[in-house]
């Protein structure tokens, strides 16, 4: 397993990575302090289990979004229950919410249920999640036709979703050289040098949610 851990440099992130080698001491274990959002990316691509400290300065749920789309598993690790980022976050059905206020064991087990395939809530973050639900069932897709066309609005959602040229061109029913040609439209359109920047674009300004 490649494990990547997203928080800016300090005595806590050093300690718990320590502990993250002792435990999983088959796994390559990374951090990153998010400075440069294009390393981050990369690093991310390649990690199977992505865990973001909510308080780093990016656009925390832009690139949680993102790391879904790519089908990884996603964690949020927060330290200030009252940061308006935790709420918003509970929105996107994310792998597992991590406490920093863990031992050893509790922090442990909670990463090995996510591998395993389950989602992990630390109990200190469970009053928030009833009116996140709520919330989260009014929000609707806001399509930017004013740019794009019906059909480029449509590749542009399964991009978001991870699907490749061919995958696109199977769900839709097209060949692959019109998905090629839509998806380099979509760029043209919305000024973007890649389909990396076009979903976190589409994210960022809030035409799909995940």
């Amino acid at each position: 397993m490649k494990l990547l851990f997203v928080k800016k440099a300090s005595l806590l992130r050093d300690g718990i990575i320590e502990l993250l080698k002792r435990q999983f001491s088959d796994s390559q274990i990374v951090c990153c302090d998010a400075k440069d959002e294009r390393i981050l990316i990369d690093y991310a691509q390649q990690a199977d289990l992505v865990i973001i400290d909510i308080h780093t300065p990016i656009p925390v749920e832009t690139f949680a979004k993102y790391f879904q789309s790519l089908n990884k598993k996603v964690v949020a690790w927060v330290e200030d229950i009252h940061d308006p980022c935790t709420t918003s976050l509970f929105a996107l059905g994310l792998d597992g919410y991590l406490y920093f206020d863990m031992d050893e064991q509790g922090l442990t087990q909670s990463i090995q249920w996510v591998i395993e395939g389950k989602r992990f809530v630390h109990p200190s973050l469970a009053n928030c999640l009833l009116e996140v639900y709520v919330r989260a069932q009014s929000k609707k897709p806001d399509p930017p036709f004013d740019i794009l066309s019906k059909r480029e609005w449509e590749v542009l959602q399964l991009l978001v979703k991870g699907y490749s040229n061919v995958g696109i061109a199977n769900e839709l029913y097209l060949s692959d050289k019109t998905v090629k040609n839509y998806v380099s439209s979509i760029l043209h359109k919305l000024e973007v040098p890649d389909r990396t920047n076009a979903v976190l674009k589409a994210l960022k300004k809030q035409w799909i949610y995940l």
